[in-house]
């Protein structure tokens, strides 16, 4: 190990401006804005009212549905509104809004964790669900649902250090200044999939990191550390389970299906705070960099906290933005409000000004190959462009549209500029949409020739 996966390339990486100081926790803002929809799942019931005074910490938020994952009070003050606003990606989310008190006073219904109880699956489990925690790699998968459903399945647990997209450097600043205790969330998780072993895959561009986790004997923890070669998207579920095991995750499956479970790294940390600190997912680590801003950094920001106060903190923009993504500039999703609140799966808001445009106005394909060359799902990219902007549904599925996971290295290697990773998205949704259409009409096709068999039956008996 490590084993090697196929395409992939090789951007200008940019992590150097952020990565240069330590994580600074910044003042939290005079309000935030917690949408009950900060998972993959069911969304949240608020618990509170208007007027209802809050503490950090206090579950605000819940929903008993197995796939969902609580909200907590990021700041202590008054409830002001229990309403509808704007998500960082465009819906509008029912939400709760508090006023800060500036008091920070914390709500201690959540415990840290006993001695037996860091031992026990079950508790950790319980606890990862209790705390909200979710995958913050940028997927947002409930993580104590993920765990419960590796169980008897899963024999490899995989934690994900790759960190592979430009700019991102959120969890190698916590893998330098929390090593101990992220090798303690690495444990619990691991002990709650029921594993003896895990391997941490860690890309060589974070040598220092690597070099001060295997310092602390991470073997005492049950992990093995595994240095990766440098290359995108190794960050990707299937590639990070590639890479550690040689196994490959079929088309439409998940890594479970090889019997394979992958968690990010800022996700461990998350379970170490809440079992060994009882402190709930309320902040997280954001990369706020790009050329539009002014001071690149890494800051601690609370989940709520409105876009424009956290571009404050890292000196305003240059100028005026053409785009704002959260995530990575290759898989990261752009901003529909800066004044919106921050989500627990933003690791990174990139701020790019229009001399980054890499889009024309007619874009051409020159047939060179480089998309299918650097697919790491060793599909026909320039095929599925053509078929989905033709409308053929048929060639879109044989040509395995809905096994593009968007990881951008298409579009990136396209000297021509063709849109095909948006393309692809806007593919996926097509053929989705297509097929509940068409399951719908078989429905209604089937409920029209039911009822109209019962009014020739009931004719018949009319008749006798």
């Amino acid at each position: 190990m490590p084993y090697k996966y196929y395409g992939g390339v090789h951007p200008d990486y940019m992590k150097a401006p952020a990565n240069k100081t330590p994580v600074t926790a910044i003042a939290p803002p005079k309000q935030v804005v917690l949408p009950m929809m900060q998972h993959i799942g069911a969304p949240n019931q608020p618990l509170v009212k208007v007027g209802d005074e809050v503490k950090v910490g206090q579950l605000i938020g819940s929903n008993p549905a197995p796939v969902s994952a609580p909200i907590h009070a990021t700041v202590s003050g008054k409830v002001i509104a229990v309403e509808p606003r704007r998500h960082m990606l465009g819906d509008m989310v029912m939400s709760v809004v508090i006023e800060n008190d500036g008091l920070d006073t914390p709500c201690e219904d959540m415990r840290p964790l006993t001695p037996e109880q860091l031992r026990d699956p079950e508790a950790i489990l319980a606890r990862i669900r209790e705390a909200g925690v979710v995958g913050m790699g940028g997927a947002m998968f409930p993580t104590a649902f993920k765990i419960a459903g590796g169980r008897g399945k899963v024999d490899t647990l995989i934690i994900n250090g790759a960190e592979c997209e430009p700019y991102l450097c959120g969890d190698h600043r916590t893998m330098l200044e929390h090593p101990e205790e992220l090798l303690k969330g690495i444990e619990l998780v691991r002990i709650a999939q029921g594993l003896d072993k895990c391997y941490y895959g860690i890309e060589k561009n974070k040598q220092d990191a690597i070099d001060l986790l295997n310092s602390l004997n991470p073997a005492d923890y049950g992990v093995e550390i595994i240095p990766e070669e440098v290359k995108y998207p190794q960050g990707a579920e299937k590639m990070q389970v590639k890479v550690n095991t040689n196994r490959e995750v079929r088309p439409g499956e998940i890594p479970s299906g090889v019997g394979c479970n992958v968690v990010s790294t800022y996700t461990c940390y998350t379970i170490y705070r809440a079992c060994y600190e009882g402190v709930p997912s309320i902040e997280r680590v954001v990369t706020v960099a790009g050329s539009g801003i002014k001071e690149p950094k890494n800051l601690l920001c609370r989940f709520g906290t409105p876009l424009t106060h956290i571009f404050e903190e890292a000196g305003g923009f240059v100028k005026q933005p053409r785009r704002i993504c959260m995530g990575g500039p290759l898989m990261g999703i752009c901003v529909a409000d800066i004044a919106s609140g921050l989500v627990k799966g933003a690791a990174g808001l990139l701020v790019f000004t229009e001399e980054e445009d890499r889009e024309v106005d007619n874009p051409v394909c020159i047939r060179c190959g480089n998309c299918i060359a650097h697919c790491p799902m060793k599909l026909e990219p320039i095929y599925l462009y053509m078929y989905i902007n033709k409308g053929d549904y048929e060639k879109m599925e044989q040509y395995h549209v809905m096994d593009c996971f968007e990881c951008g290295s298409c579009s990136y290697g396209c000297p021509g500029r063709l849109p095909l990773t948006h393309t692809f998205k806007m593919g996926k949704a097509m053929l989705t949409a297509k097929k509940a259409e068409d399951k719908a009409r078989a429905i209604a096709e089937k409920a029209n020739n039911g009822a109209g068999k019962g009014a020739v039956s009931a004719g018949k008996e009319g008749n006798v």
